[in-house]
């Protein structure tokens, strides 16, 4: 498959996912009622926030360090900076 279609699902898979684990973070998806210091060192997969789900919440501790906003690999990254920095604005009235 060309990267050309590569979904956005497909690339997280293939490349997100694949560099977050080389870096040691593991990939967990969202539970709700599971508290962030439950996630040490992982990567929250589809983690509510006040202004939609991010793709990626970076946890360490009891704290979320980063959000990851994953798009397909043909899209570029001005609009994908923007819709981060709305989702890290929302980690604050999220669960």
């Amino acid at each position: 498959m060309s990267i050309a279609y590569e979904s956005e699902q497909q690339t997280r898979k293939k490349r997100v996912d694949i560099a977050l684990a080389a870096q040691g973070w593991k990939i967990v998806p969202f539970v709700d009622g599971k508290s962030v210091p439950d996630y040490d060192r992982c990567a929250i997969e589809e983690f509510p926030t006040a202004n939609g789900p991010a793709d990626y919440a970076l946890c360490v501790g009891e704290q979320i360090l980063g959000i990851i906003e994953a798009k397909k690999i043909t899209i570029g990254p001005q609009g994908v900076l923007v819709q981060a920095e709305r989702y890290s604005k929302g980690v604050n009235d999220s669960p």
